[in-house]
């Protein structure tokens, strides 16, 4: 298993020094990439070396980060924006509100080095209200840095200029998309928008606006520092870097192991360096991505954590969530509960999310109570494709991935629940009635 601290990134190692105050960071290096850079590199160079390292998108997307720099940097709008998105759309996920409080500078310093990337004099960091000791931490680093010309106007004595505010708002799951912070960040309602044009084309106040999650823009200070290649050395071919992942014993638990992982550990020593060594015996399922997920069984333990083999899997990952589900938990019950959740944190904007996850919710409800026919898992099967295909964000795309990968893995579940009216655990509780008994010699 491979020594996790020594690859530690953005997190503080366990047992490291505070650095969260301005003469510490900069003790352990820190600001020195955006020295270098305003002093020895151009603007492309720059989106040359992020590109070079493979970093991907942190956030859940896992698009280049170079790629979505140099749309925004090509611009010859005069006025750009940066915004730093540290949200945590899904509430269990801690990555950003560690970050927040453990690494404030290093995210200032980050977000500086992507606003002198692609000419941007402006960026907002925007966060949940509630994480408040995040929010102190930041304010204080950024005073700190305004005093040492670190951030507003000249900074360290260049002719590079940008303002960093700070916007705590607390939206629901639909919070953490990018769109949706936008309009926020005008005052508007909070509602995703069609892409294209994409935000790096027209974005906030329609002009260009790179968007990177708070892990991205972190990541990049030590990528400057160390140089693409070395950056590289630590992840996998497809991408470089390294994920905070919130790992869950149990969905009941609220006490995580936070770590940071190089990408290519595979699922089982992740578990093993969060401290989880359950046998596979006693587990029924690993979910990966949070809320909106997917379900694996045991016997792909050994999948490794990097965004094309999870998204093979049926999961994502999405907001670094894992969580493992204990081998009395109804796979059928456990799609009906993500369901439900979801259904109401979406927006309703669109048709398909908004009354096909309740459709879903609601066929699932029918199962679980002994109530479903064979034809209810034709219509699951069409209802979770007109959602992931129908909606206009990536919300309502990942939605069915708790459906789908329970039908695809335990299929039993839910045909022991439909022919034979038994729970496969013995734990579901009905949550439906009905007058009817004809209903079980429907085809």
């Amino acid at each position: 298993m491979p020594n996790f601290e020594e690859t530690y990134r953005v997190l503080r190692q366990p047992n490291a020094a505070n650095v969260s105050a301005l003469s510490a960071y900069r003790g352990a290096h820190g600001y020195a990439a955006l020295e270098k850079v305003l002093r020895e590199q151009t603007p492309e160079q720059v989106i040359q070396q992020v590109t070079a390292a493979r970093l991907r998108g942190l956030g859940g997307a896992g698009r280049l980060t170079g790629e979505k720099w140099r749309i925004v940097r090509q611009s010859e709008d005069d006025q750009k924006y940066v915004i730093c998105n540290a949200y945590d759309a899904d509430n269990r996920s801690f990555a950003a509100r560690t970050l927040l409080e453990q690494n404030p500078h290093q995210v200032i310093e980050g977000i500086l080095l992507a606003a002198y990337a692609v000419g941007a004099s402006e960026a907002y960091l925007f966060t949940r209200s509630f994480y408040t000791a995040g929010i102190a931490a930041v304010q204080k680093a950024l005073q700190e840095a305004l005093d040492a010309t670190i951030v507003g106007r000249d900074i360290l004595g260049t002719d590079f200029s940008c303002t960093i505010n700070v916007l705590g708002v607390d939206a629901g799951f639909m919070g953490g998309e990018e769109t949706v912070q936008m309009a926020l960040i005008k005052g508007r309602r909070g509602m995703p928008e069609q892409r294209p044009p994409f935000p790096a084309q027209y974005g906030l106040w329609d002009k260009p606006t790179a968007i990177n999650s708070v892990e991205t823009l972190a990541n990049v200070p030590t990528l400057v520092r160390e140089g693409p290649e070395a950056f590289a050395r630590v992840g996998s071919a497809t991408t470089g870097g390294t994920k905070i992942v919130t790992v869950y014993s149990s969905p009941e638990s609220t006490e995580p192991k936070v770590i940071e992982v190089p990408f290519g550990t595979p699922l089982r020593a992740i578990l093993e360096q969060a401290g989880l060594t359950r046998s596979p015996q006693d587990i029924r399922a690993i979910v990966v991505g949070g809320a909106e997920g997917g379900a694996l069984p045991p016997t792909l333990l050994d999948t490794p954590f990097d965004f094309d083999p999870i998204e093979e899997a049926g999961a994502i990952i999405g907001s670094g969530i894992i969580e493992l589900l204990p081998i009395t938990t109804c796979m059928v019950s456990w799609a009906m509960e993500r369901s439900r959740y979801l259904s109401k944190e979406s927006c309703g904007k669109c048709v398909p999310c908004r009354l096909g996850v309740k459709r879903i919710t609601g066929l699932l409800e029918g199962i679980v109570s002994d109530l479903g026919v064979n034809g209810d898992l034709d219509v699951l099967d069409e209802f979770a494709g007109y959602v992931s295909n129908g909606s206009i964000c990536g919300f309502g795309v990942q939605a069915p991935n708790s459906l789908k990968t329970a039908k695809r893995y335990w299929p039993e579940h839910f045909t022991m629940h439909i022919q034979e009216l038994q729970c496969p655990t013995g734990t579901c509780v009905p949550v439906r009635s009905h007058r009817f008994v004809t209903k079980h010699v429907l085809p």
